[in-house]
């Protein structure tokens, strides 16, 4: 019976009655949790395991703290306390410790943004509010493009059971002190859990699904209803046997729920969670009498893993993100099996030789814990300042100061060109390489980026363009070649060079993050030339042009954010009619190439006939709202496929053949909208030798702001005011 309570010896902690089956709800609520991040089918609403330790620690702490009340009359807080450190802080400090080390010793986390905030949120017991601090949404979505998810994102829950250790002993000792009756107690502490449950969707509607994920008080009611159900048996010494019923019929439903929620959107980020709290009680009340699901949960096997249970949590997640399929060198079950094995083992190792031992120390008071505790976690967050690499972070932002220069002018109606357009172009825009008689000779593609410094930008530079259209390689086998190198030399090739303008050519450009890193060259070339030139970004990171359905983002479905879909039917639209632009850029890298899948259907990819249905219908509709803008021209910049973190890690977003199944959607529009061109940029990207230049792309997936700009320099910005003109693009096509 849940309310029978052990009388201490002194000097010992209070007790309550030992249930095995409850450890038994742990172990299985930490196995749905290590299946959902293994990828498991069948286990996308693992996540629910956390809810329910929430439930359990609420209706563990809250027996134990009014048993310690009723047995001496008050709660030794300072005792309290120092038994949750002495619990929860040597295992945590020893992971994060491990990480920092890692970290400083190997580049395996080298793409993880805020990797020092995480350690010191990790330590502190706040990492849920760094991640909302951080837009932690994007940074999972980021681990697709940047390589590495934060070995310590799943602290989040750790943070928020922590916080409710340290707030909710001093609200018990308040309670139990100033109000007398026990019912009223239990009243009082049903209150708080009703007002918590119809917090959580307030907090989901009113800022949105990542806070009803990650902040406290939008978890509150999970741990509440597990203290109140703590309140509502404390000092039964009977209760009805009937109430065993209960337990099969939550077993079931938390079952039903783990299957059926799914892992992006849905229930879990509205505020719904109470609800999964209630079947966590349930089953908690149902089990405080003999039943089968009672005997069941109380075998050996299962109260073993849910007496190492917190160890294996801890474990398990850091163990995911290092062993990857890469580094193993196989996937599938056989990859899942090794992590169980290797988690369990640590797991095992971490219980018996550190945890326990420091847990037992009883000899040790509050004060040595507690400055113990503080000494470690500081050493250890001073040393992550240290040891700990600085992220890689945004670093391809477009600079302030342009950006203001460049901005598009709309005051002005005057047409692009004059009605008599010139022939040749007038002094001062004439495009370095573009002879006055519109003869182009063929340049070196070497002389665009230096691949000896791609950053250094002092002095001038460099604005040849390469305008070779002949297929690089033609010539290679031709009997005939009497050069050196073995390499043609293709004839000049006539062009139509760039009229004098009337005013600058008004460009927009819009995609993801590569399309923010290359139009912050864009932008800083603009304002260097403004009689050409004038650019703005519209740009959503983490989005592609497909908005529907899930996506596959690192090892889990995330739901195409609500953000996503604003950007690409309401803002773009917006931006469009206010900027009146004369051309605009599109360009998405891996958002439209990773797998999707749509209303709850099998995991499909750009291979397959769903996908690039869907594919065609984003495309068709973006092209199609920009044309009935006025947008006369649209250009589609063929991406270079990513590397990301020069890792060969055969993700779907490194995959070439992926990109040309939207490339041929996009000649596919081409015939239907006159207004749509290609440019071959990764052709040119690749020409140049650039591809597999580590110091130009530092995550192998974005550029530097100063390379950036000399793409723009010796090819993107002509080939966009050409595009403008309705004039044939140079170089390579």
């Amino acid at each position: 019976m849940a309310g029978t309570v052990t009388t201490p010896r002194p000097g010992t902690a209070p007790r309550i009655r030992y249930q095995p089956a409850l450890d038994g709800v742990r172990a299985l609520a930490v196995v749905a949790v290590l299946l959902f991040h293994a990828g498991v089918p069948g286990f996308d609403g693992g996540y629910l395991g956390v809810s329910v330790f929430f439930t359990l620690s609420g209706y563990l702490i809250t027996s134990l703290l009014i048993s310690e009340f009723d047995t001496k009359g008050s709660i030794d807080l300072a005792a309290f306390y120092a038994r949750r450190m002495r619990r929860l802080l040597p295992a945590s400090v020893l992971a994060v410790g491990v990480i920092v080390v890692l970290a400083w010793i190997t580049d395996w986390f080298d793409g993880v943004a805020s990797l020092r905030a995480h350690v010191i949120g990790s330590l502190f017991q706040i990492a849920n509010w760094v991640l909302l601090a951080g837009d932690g949404s994007y940074q999972d979505l980021l681990a697709e493009t940047s390589g590495t998810p934060s070995p310590l994102e799943h602290f989040w829950s750790l943070a928020i059971e922590e916080q409710f250790y340290w707030l909710w002993p001093l609200a018990m000792l308040l309670l139990l002190r100033r109000v007398g009756p026990h019912r009223s107690r239990t009243i009082a502490i049903g209150a708080m859990t009703a007002l918590a449950a119809v917090a959580a969707p307030v907090i989901a509607q009113v800022w949105g699904p990542d806070a009803a994920y990650w902040a406290t008080p939008a978890r509150l009611a999970e741990i509440l209803v597990g203290a109140f159900l703590a309140m509502l048996l404390a000092r039964r010494l009977e209760l009805p046997s009937r109430l065993s019923l209960l337990a099969p019929a939550a077993l079931v439903a938390l079952g039903l729920s783990v299957v059926l929620f799914p892992t992006a959107g849905g229930p879990a980020y509205e505020g719904a969670l109470p609800l999964v709290a209630l079947g966590s009680g349930a089953l908690l009340l149902g089990l405080q009498v003999d039943g089968p699901v009672r005997a069941g949960l109380s075998i050996a096997p299962l109260v073993f893993i849910g007496k190492i249970s917190y160890g294996v949590y801890l474990y398990h997640w850091p163990i995911y993100v290092v062993l990857d399929a890469d580094r193993a060198g196989f996937d599938g079950a056989p990859l899942v099996l090794v992590r169980l094995a290797l988690t369990f083992v640590v797991a095992i190792a971490s219980y018996y030789f550190f945890e326990q031992p420091i847990r037992h120390a009883t000899t040790i008071g509050f004060r040595p814990t507690l400055v113990g505790s503080l000494a470690a976690t500081s050493t250890l967050a001073l040393a992550s300042i240290v040891l700990v690499p600085t992220a890689l972070g945004n670093y391809w932002e477009s600079d302030t100061g342009d950006a203001e220069a460049a901005a598009i002018e709309t005051d002005d109606d005057t047409p692009l060109v004059p009605i008599v357009a010139t022939t040749a172009p007038a002094p001062g825009n004439t495009v370095s390489g573009d002879e006055p008689d519109g003869t182009t000779p063929a340049a070196n593609p070497t002389d665009t980026v230096d691949d000896a410094d791609p950053v250094d930008t002092a002095g001038t530079a460099d604005t040849s363009v390469p305008t070779d259209t002949a297929d690089p390689g033609a010539n290679d086998d031709d009997e005939g070649d009497t050069s050196d190198d073995g390499d043609a030399v293709p004839p000049p090739t006539t062009v139509a060079p760039i009229p004098e303008l009337a005013r600058p050519v008004r460009a927009l450009m819009v995609g993801d993050s590569t399309a923010e890193a290359i139009g912050a060259g864009l932008v800083s070339w603009a304002a260097a030339n403004p009689e050409l030139a004038q650019v703005e970004t519209d740009v959503e990171r983490g989005c592609g042009f497909v908005v529907t359905g899930d996506r596959w983002v690192g090892e889990s479905w995330e739901q195409t954010p609500d953000r996503c879909v604003e950007w690409v039917d309401d803002r773009v639209p917006a931006q469009v009619d206010e900027l009146r632009p004369d051309v605009v850029v599109l360009m998405v890298t891996p958002w439209d190439v990773i797998d999707h899948r749509w209303d709850g259907g099998d995991a499909v990819t750009p291979f397959d006939d769903e996908f690039v249905a869907e594919l065609e219908a984003a495309y068709r509709g973006i092209v199609t709202d920009l044309v009935d803008a006025g947008v006369s021209s649209i250009v589609w910049i063929e991406p270079p496929t990513p590397n990301p973190l020069w890792m060969s890690r055969g993700d779907a977003q490194a995959d070439p053949a992926r990109y040309e199944v939207v490339a041929d959607v996009v000649t596919g529009l081409e015939a239907e909208f006159p207004q749509l061109r290609t440019l071959p940029f990764a052709t040119w990207h690749a020409t140049e030798g650039l591809d597999d230049d580590k110091e130009i792309r530092p995550d192998g997936v974005h550029w530097t702001p100063d390379v950036s700009r000399l793409i723009s320099e010796n090819y993107l910005g002509e080939q966009v005011v050409r595009a403008a003109l309705g004039l044939p693009f140079t170089g390579l096509e």
